[in-house]
């Protein structure tokens, strides 16, 4: 008697993190089955970012134990759709935001989703981009314009937006306030962009001369490299012949973190948006005594990517100068040195193609 044959899982390949300070392990991973209302997104492009360096060689946790697949800058098409999705149909071109809201908390029902009680992040709390597919509920996704590359729709779909909502909700910049962004990043350049549109003195500091002289031709009313003056804070003061009113730290050190408060004047704001699990390394007494306030950001609703889409349509806010490599996903090892070694602003990997 003969049994039945039994079919394996359909798989897909993807880049899997199982430890800190090892490389990505490419792998054969079950393909996830649709639910009614899943979108399957074949992944065009998924950018790196400095947060997926911290998992990998600094040991910084994820939500979601390992193995897991890394990335959260993810754009694509639908290759798939569930029994009761009506919003996309195959071929669609998508983005899929960094940050996932659950839409019925009650920091969601408030429109203010970045606090959601159950939020997640692609590559943190799920599965990531660095795979051939992804599967998210439709409503999570949004329309990526025709004119725009996949690779514009992976910048769209974390730091674009995410500058945005750091500048326009959580800290408000006001016209011709002293802005001062530590980090030369694809995150430090969108806020850049995004500060300048409120009419903003920015100012911006990093250790590499090519970054700032991206920053300098993005509108920067000053750059400085920390490596070349003998103090960073005496320099950064100089700069601005005085102190800032706000700091925006993208990068997430203890150094930077203290460097950032340091050029801050009494009742000002220092943002912190560079992930990280340092504890601050700043006394609480600077704090109170000097009144600053102290604001964290994460992510953005995805009813603002809308907005950043508009300015980009516009031609107000620039991009093209942020791509600075491009690999395929069995070179994903490759792709995350370039970061290590201070080489690139945002490198992008193509998880369906062979060679480029």
């Amino acid at each position: 008697m003969t049994g039945k044959k039994l079919h394996a899982p359909p798989t897909m390949k993807a880049a899997v993190f199982h430890h800190a300070y090892e490389p990505l392990s490419i792998e054969d991973v079950p393909l996830k089955p649709l639910k009614e209302s899943d979108v399957r997104v074949k992944i065009e492009t998924c950018s790196i970012c400095h947060t997926d360096l911290q998992f990998v060689d600094r040991g910084l946790a994820t939500y979601k134990e390992p193995p897991i697949i890394l990335g959260h800058e993810i754009a694509g098409a639908v290759e798939e759709t569930g029994k009761k999705v009506t919003a996309y149909l195959p071929g669609d071109r998508v983005i899929v935001p960094a940050t996932i809201s659950c839409g019925t908390c009650l920091f969601c029902k408030s429109w203010n989703e970045t606090q959601c009680e159950n939020l997640k992040i692609p590559g943190n709390h799920i599965d990531g981009g660095y795979a051939q597919f992804i599967t998210v509920d439709q409503r999570h996704l949004t329309r990526l314009p025709d004119e725009f590359s996949f690779e514009l729709g992976s910048l769209i779909s974390n730091v674009l937006v995410g500058a945005y909502h750091l500048v326009f909700d959580r800290v408000n910049i006001r016209q011709g306030e002293t802005v001062v962004i530590f980090g030369c990043g694809g995150f430090g350049l969108s806020v850049l962009q995004m500060a300048k549109l409120k009419h903003a003195h920015v100012y911006m500091v990093d250790i590499f001369d090519w970054k700032l002289n991206i920053a300098r031709d993005y509108g920067a009313d000053g750059v400085l490299n920390s490596n070349k003056c003998r103090v960073c804070e005496e320099g950064v003061c100089e700069m601005l012949k005085g102190k800032a009113d706000v700091v925006i730290e993208t990068i997430g050190t203890p150094r930077t973190l203290v460097q950032a408060i340091n050029v801050l004047h009494k009742g000002g704001r220092i943002v912190l948006s560079g992930y990280a699990d340092n504890t601050l390394p700043f006394l609480v007494s600077k704090i109170i005594m000097d009144e600053i306030k102290l604001i964290g950001s994460v992510g953005a609703p995805i009813r603002e990517i809308p907005d950043v889409i508009k300015l980009l349509k516009d031609q107000r806010i620039r991009w093209e100068e942020m791509i600075t490599g491009h690999f395929t996903l069995d070179k994903i090892n490759e792709a995350l040195n370039t970061l290590r070694m201070g080489q690139s602003i945002r490198t992008v990997v193509h998880p369906n193609k062979t060679d480029l």
